[in-house]
């Protein structure tokens, strides 16, 4: 018998959505190669930290997204945080543009293995896939952090309840 409580209408997924819309995250860009060399990317909100040590972090990508067939195992790949200038960035990622187009946005470069990388991210977060699992409509990526870079002032682009923020100090007694 089909499973009538997670139909995309049914009570528990109007309410998982209304719930999530309620949980702020960073914005990201998640970068990598393909297999004929070429950049892809898009923009994603579902990454976190998994293992202190080692170090490892977690990206949930869609199936149907474009990057999810090119993030195999051992494939390298970058986590891009975004700082609050960089919402063109995210919107490009997310749908403005397709493929390598994507990089005309931004300060794009290249690490030593070809991995491109936002030069002027909040941080720069490199990878390896080390285990993929599939769930739902989605693959969890996770990646052995390789390498770290951190730029200027903590001010992340943030998404919540469907729009960008911005975080700031809550006041101290």
């Amino acid at each position: 018998m089909p499973d009538t409580q997670n139909t995309p209408t049914s009570p528990l997924d109007q309410a998982f959505r209304a719930a999530m819309r309620r949980l702020a995250a960073t914005v990201t860009v998640l970068s990598a190669r393909d297999a004929e060399g070429r950049r892809c990317g898009m923009t994603a909100t579902a990454v976190t930290s998994v293992s202190a040590e080692p170090p490892a972090l977690l990206a949930c990508v869609n199936r149907s997204a474009a990057l999810h067939a090119h993030l195999g195992l051992g494939q390298s790949f970058c986590i891009n945080l975004l700082h609050t200038g960089q919402q063109p960035v995210s919107d490009i990622f997310s749908g403005g543009a397709e493929g390598p187009a994507r990089f005309a946005t931004g300060a794009w470069q290249d690490d030593a293995e070809a991995v491109p990388y936002l030069l002027d991210a909040q941080a720069n977060i490199f990878c390896a896939v080390e285990a993929i699992h599939a769930y739902g409509t989605h693959g969890i990526f996770i990646g052995r952090v390789l390498r770290v870079l951190c730029q200027g002032n903590i001010a992340p682009l943030v998404y919540q309840d469907g729009r960008y923020m911005r975080t700031q100090p809550l006041d101290q007694p």
